[in-house]
Order: structure tokens, then sequence, then C-alpha cells
């Protein structure tokens, strides 16, 4: 039955006006995990307060500072002291439905606080998520799997469900709130029956695009059914069909052993390509009308030691496509081989700096620990003295100042190291990653 769109409530006289259509601007929330320091917090405070959303100032700044939604957030009073906060618009989740109401050019925040204060699900929160700890949001060699309630996308030709991927009950919740037009399709799997699973909707950003590139076609079906009034997920369910049995690429990390890649097996040996790149950037041209010749030789194959990508950075894809144009596999492959050289001494070079850093925090560690025992050692011999009937000679803090010169020695070397390891990573970055 076609969905109709209803009309839009009365809004209060102290709500904005219908905004223009515009994307908004994400930065990297240095509050993603619950931390103290930052003084400047920022609240949703009209038309409808959300006094229980904080926004730290970088955030602020960013993404609202500069648009009509300012009018909506005031700057928070000062929080106590040692007060652990963090920050909302860290969650993908609250992202997504400031971006939804950019997009629909809503005339306030309410969606965005009222997703930001909705309670957890009764099974807990997505397991790719650690609210202690947003930097470990999955595990480095894929997504942690949990035994609760799972849902899958609905096929509406066959009424079965997509069961290459599954999305936890917490995600779903939060998709309904966010596009209510969307409700219900997602279909609870073997009857709401608790299994062991993993959610492949919201992923890390380590894991690449793969979680954004889902989000971007749920906005699109969204975005349709709302302009057509009618509720159409045929194509939505024909991207996940195809993309969701393909493993994500793991970008410059080892994929591990039996994972399927693409070489070219007389010219180019070495050579590895991930299902995924390979989907996205090779199969393209061989499917066109004129596909380059070199591509022809390309095989699936499997690499027994496991592979990293060549095909994961944009520096690698313009190797791989000036290869296609020009017809020279002897360069790509020289190419190639340089780089895997440079890379093999840019992690040498890593590796020998992050053991020098390591051994100057274990340094300062040891002297700060002989600064208290030094300073402890003082104080019993100023308390010895000031018991006695004798006359008190100064308190010797010798060896307190000398353990507290080595542990500044320590900590400035360390410093030193962990600045040329940003410098190192900066030129790998620049010139060959």
């Amino acid at each position: 039955m076609p969905l109709v769109k209803p009309p839009l409530p009365s809004r209060p006289s102290s709500s904005v006006d219908r905004q223009e259509k515009h994307t908004p601007t994400f930065a990297p929330c240095p509050y993603s995990n619950f931390a103290t320091g930052e003084t400047n917090w920022f609240h949703i405070t009209t038309p409808k307060p959300f006094l229980d959303v904080d926004i730290c100032s970088n955030c602020y700044n960013t993404s609202f500072r500069n648009t009509p939604y300012a009018k909506c957030i005031s700057k928070a009073p000062p929080k106590p002291a040692n007060t652990a906060t963090r920050c909302d618009l860290s969650d993908r989740w609250n992202r997504v439905a400031y971006l939804w109401l950019c997009s629909e050019r809503a005339p306030d925040l309410t969606l965005f606080g009222s997703t930001a204060v909705m309670s957890r699900d009764k099974e807990g929160v997505c397991p790719n998520l650690n609210l202690e700890d947003a930097s470990a949001e999955v595990q480095k060699q894929g997504k942690p799997t949990a035994t609760r309630t799972w849902y899958c996308l609905s096929d509406p030709t066959t009424g079965s469900l997509v069961e290459d991927l599954t999305v936890c009950s917490d995600c779903v919740a939060r998709l309904y709130r966010i596009f209510p037009c969307l409700n219900r399709i997602f279909q609870p799997v073997a009857n709401g029956q608790k299994l062991q699973a993993t959610c492949d909707l919201l992923t890390a950003r380590d894991l690449g695009n793969r979680g954004e590139e889902y989000i971007n076609q749920i906005i699109n079906t969204a975005s349709e059914t709302l302009e057509t009034r009618t509720r159409d997920t045929r194509s939505l369910v024909k991207y996940f069909k195809k993309w969701a049995p393909i493993p994500t690429c793991v970008k410059a990390q080892q994929a591990s052993q039996g994972t399927p890649a693409y070489t070219f097996p007389k010219s180019i040996p070495e050579f590895a390509a991930c299902q995924e790149c390979y989907t996205k950037h090779a199969l393209p041209l061989l499917e066109s009308d004129t596909p380059p010749i070199v591509l022809r030789e390309m095989k699936q194959t499997v690499f027994p030691a496991g592979f990293v990508c060549d095909l994961y950075s944009p520096r690698l894809l313009q190797y791989f496509n000036d290869a296609c144009a020009s017809y020279n596999l002897d360069t790509y492959r020289q190419r190639l081989l340089t780089r895997e050289t440079k890379m093999q001494e840019y992690n040498l070079k890593l590796e020998q700096m992050n053991l020098q850093h390591q051994q100057f925090e274990r340094q300062v560690r040891m002297h700060n620990m002989q600064v208290q025992t030094e300073q402890n050692n003082a104080k019993l011999r100023s308390m010895q003295w000031n018991a006695s009937p004798y006359y008190a000679p100064p308190v010797d803090f010798s060896r307190v100042n000398a353990a507290i010169n080595q542990s500044s020695q320590a900590l400035m070397q360390a410093e030193m190291v962990e600045e040329n390891m940003r410098m190192l990573r900066k030129e790998w970055a620049d010139l060959w990653e």
C-alpha cells in the first residue's frame, strides 16, 4: 500500500524556519571517549531543549556554527570539576540523524536530540561499539560476534530475508527513529531467536567505507519514499545482495589466509587485489564496451600467506589506471615493487622507533617512581630530625632533583621519537601510500 507523507505538524513560534538543503561538515571528534578537560560544551535549547545532549566545541564549530541550526544551540553551564563527558556528535547514528535532517531541511534539531537521548536496546549496544572507548570499536581482524536477536532486510519480491547482511536490534531501533518511513523493512531472523552473528550495518572506520555506503543507500531509499510517497526497497535489496557477501578491504593490513584475491599470474604474480576493490575498480572496466587488454589476464587466486591489497589507496589506484591506459604491465610491476621496497623500509623504521619510544616511556615511569621514593625518604629524614633534640641539617633533595632531571630527559627523548614517527608516517602518506 502506498505510503502517504503526512503533513508537517505545527511548530512553535520559537522554531526556526524550514532550512535550505545542505550537507553538513563533520570532523574527527576529540571527545569520542568519556574524558575530562573540555570546558566549552553546548546543548540543544530551542525549540525543544535536550540538556542531556553534549556537543563539544570542536564539533560545534565544525558542524553547527555556520549553519542556521546554530540558533538551536546554546553554550552549556560549566560542568563540575573532573566530570567525564562524551560528545554526542561523535556517535555515528547521531551524525546520520543530523545528516538526514539537513537533507530534509528540517526546521530544528529535534530529530538529532531525540536520537541522541534514546535509551539503549535491552540486549545492549551494537557489538561493534564500545561506549567506554570509541577507539576500540571493533576488533582488528573483523567484527565481533554476539548472541542476541538479529534482523535481515526483507526482499519484497520473494518475501525472503537477505541473510548475507545481519543487523543488531540496537541499530534497527535507531534506523527506524531516524527514518520512520522505512519501518519494518528489517525482519527478525529465526523468528526472533537469539543467535550468534555480527552487525554489518555499523562498521568501524578502520573497516573502510562499507558502513557509510550502506547508510547512503538507506538515505536514498528514504528520500525516494518521501518523494514518491511509495516505498520501494528493491534497489536497496539489490545493493545489499551484491555487496554484503564481499569481504571488506582491510587496506594496508594483511588479509587473512584463505581470503580470495585477484592477480596477474604471468605478468605480475606479486600483484593482489581484494574482492571488494576488484569489484569496484576492475570489474566495471572488464564489463565496459572496450575493456583494457591487460585486464584479460586477471584471475582469482588464493595467497597461502595472505596478501596486502594493491588497490586500496588513491595512489595505487592511479598506478592501476595508468597501466590500463598504457597497456604497460612491466612499468606497473616496477612501480609496485619499488613501493613494496619502500613499505618494507617504512615498516622497519617505524618498528624501531616504536621500540625506542616504549623504552623511553619505561624510563620515564622508572624515574618517576624513583622521584616518589626519594621524596618519601627525604620527608622521613626530615620527620626524624624534627623529633630529635639536636639541630637538623638541611634536607638533602639532590637525589630527588637528579631523578626529576632523568625523568625529564627521558620524556623529552620519548617526545622526540614520537615526533619522528609522526613525520615518518606523513612522509609515507604523502609520497608512497
